[in-house]
């Protein structure tokens, strides 16, 4: 008895149940910060809203929507009416590819502007690394549209299975990942220089209370969320590219929409987190700041994580920024 199809079965109903891990993932990680997420983001009393809050705004709900659609359309359309059943693919592999596109570039552009931040805003900088995305989104764009004119049959197709879509991505579309890869690289080398030349400065002013290690290796402390985020973000989304690379050329069709899979989902998970993680050390509560009346003991109860241990009020007017070369 031949085990081809029922091999290509069990790999097309386990990518199917990938995608709705995923979709799971994404939607339980929004529910369970949608407190900090309204606390944070949205309640601050501002002016008028800022970039950051639409680009917050663009990677978790536009992300939600596609692991949602990537949900409908592959599980679905894989389980419930079988792999028998052909769809159009080609107006639907543009609409995913978009929304991708939307997910992906709004997280970097909130990376972007941590990075500004770090460097005190430096104009060379912004323009740098925003310069560098737009190159980035160009690239993808030209593989991708060069990509969608060619149309190549699904690989080695079980017999006795009827493939979901009549075509697939040609060989070299791995290329797709190259300019994520050099974007990714170029903000991981910036942040790790932020990150050298800040704690070589802090190591020369041990004197100075408010600038000793102690504090600046607390996870709780503002200066090392944002080098920490700033770096392991960045180096994730490195491993990603360098994986899916080595999966579309080395492993076979159904590897590699396995690896797609995973590299969609977690712009949707670093994006919010890139925003969350920093205004949640930064900025108290909201039910801490109603509560004047309280003492400092029942403050304390079940605040921890929300408290920085470095006091704001104590530090001189030298933002963490300053210290590095304009």
């Amino acid at each position: 008895m031949n085990s081809a199809p029922v091999e290509r079965l069990f790999t097309d109903r386990a990518l199917a149940f990938l995608y709705l891990a995923t979709a799971i993932c994404t939607i339980y990680d929004h529910l369970t910060t949608l407190d900090l997420e309204v606390e944070l983001v949205w309640l601050r009393k501002r002016p008028r809203r800022t970039a950051v809050q639409l680009l917050f705004f663009l990677n978790r709900y536009v992300g939600d929507g596609m692991q949602l659609t990537d949900y409908l359309l592959v599980f679905v359309r894989h389980i419930v009416t079988h792999t028998n059943r052909v769809w159009r693919r080609r107006f639907i592999a543009v609409i995913l590819g978009c929304l991708n596109a939307v997910v992906l570039s709004s997280m970097q552009a909130i990376t972007i502007y941590r990075i500004s931040g770090m460097y005190n805003n430096d104009r060379r900088v912004t323009v740098l690394l925003f310069l560098a995305l737009i190159l980035e989104l160009a690239g993808i764009a030209v593989v991708q549209t060069l990509a969608s004119r060619l149309r190549v049959p699904i690989p080695n197709p079980a017999p006795g299975v009827f493939p979901c879509a009549g075509s697939s991505s040609p060989h070299w579309i791995y290329t797709v990942w190259i300019p994520i890869f050099f974007f990714e690289l170029l903000v991981l080398c910036i942040s790790l220089y932020c990150a050298i030349h800040h704690y070589r400065s802090v190591g020369a002013n041990r004197k100075l209370p408010w600038l000793s290690l102690s504090q600046w290796h607390n996870p709780e402390c503002l200066t090392y969320i944002l080098l920490r985020d700033s770096i392991t973000f960045p180096f994730i989304y490195l491993v990603i590219c360098i994986t899916n690379i080595f999966v579309s050329v080395h492993l076979p069709y159904f590897a590699g929409q396995m690896a797609i899979c995973v590299a969609s989902f977690s712009p949707c998970i670093v994006g919010s987190r890139l925003v969350l993680n920093l205004r949640e050390t930064y900025y108290q509560p909201f039910f801490y700041e109603c509560n004047v009346g309280t003492s400092l003991e029942e403050e304390e109860v079940g605040m921890d994580r929300f408290t920085n241990s470095l006091d704001l009020n104590n530090i001189p007017n030298i933002p963490m920024n300053n210290l590095v070369p304009s």
